[in-house]
């Protein structure tokens, strides 16, 4: 029923995004979350999205998937632009938040589109190497990481589909009207989080199967070569982050 590249799976093409490493992917994304959570100015929330809008370009993955988790969170910009009015927010700053949104979501999208569940799985491996003092399995700390990742992106896959397919049964959720949506929304949740479930489930067996043994260190999963984007676009991060903390006066 669902494809591999289905919205919200990863995307076997070979494009830079896809060749990255995958340490340093999963490192930028960390970034990426403290430059959003801390980044107050519009301007530099505008760059951090227009950087992701290059990658989703450079990722070769169809527009058409990216902008299916645009508009399926067209709700959550509204109520945000509700509750920036109720309190009397700028304009400006109720767009800060919006992006802050946008740019977050699609991040995850590109990671979930670009990058296979084992190499992510590997990725977050790595990184936590280094703090773990206390010898933890880092294998399963990372496979549970991943399924959180790839939760979100899986879940929009699952409610368009099980729309599309109301719809085909006589239950027009996009042709009605705001009440009649509401009740439609409410009932499917429990199958959309159960079909989303057993869908990240197959993902992360799929994914022990390849890794042989979560609790065995692997050697010659991939190579761990740092190219030029690899770097350019770790530095494109850094520099954000340098200009948050001048402007936070910290430098």
């Amino acid at each position: 029923m669902y494809s591999r590249n289905s919205f919200g799976s990863y995307y076997p093409i070979d494009s830079i995004i896809h060749r990255l490493n995958p340490i340093l992917k999963i490192f930028n994304f960390i970034l990426t979350i403290g430059i959003i959570i801390f980044a107050k100015s519009l301007e530099i929330n505008v760059f951090l999205l227009l950087f992701v809008l290059l990658l989703m370009m450079l990722s070769y993955v169809p527009s058409k998937y990216y902008l299916n988790t645009f508009w399926s969170l067209r709700y959550i910009y509204i109520l945000i632009a509700f509750i920036c009015a109720f309190f009397n927010t700028t304009l400006t700053t109720c767009m800060t938040y919006i992006i802050k949104l946008i740019t977050l979501v699609e991040y995850i999208n590109i990671l979930a589109f670009t990058t296979s569940p084992s190499e992510n799985i590997y990725g977050i491996e790595r990184l936590l190497q280094p703090i773990n003092f206390f010898f933890l399995p880092l294998s399963k700390y990372a496979f549970k990481i991943n399924s959180v990742l790839r939760y979100y992106p899986l879940f929009l896959t699952v409610q368009y589909k099980t729309f599309k397919a109301c719809a085909s049964r006589g239950i027009d959720y996009y042709n009605t009207n705001i009440l009649k949506r509401i009740s439609i929304f409410t009932k499917i949740q429990g199958n959309i989080r159960r079909l989303t479930s057993f869908k990240n489930g197959q993902i992360m067996f799929a994914s022990v199967l390849r890794l042989f043994h979560d609790r065995r260190k692997r050697s010659n999963y991939r190579t761990n070569k740092i190219g030029f984007y690899d770097l350019f676009f770790t530095l494109f991060h850094l520099v954000l982050i340098y200009a948050i903390l001048v402007e936070r006066g910290i430098l």
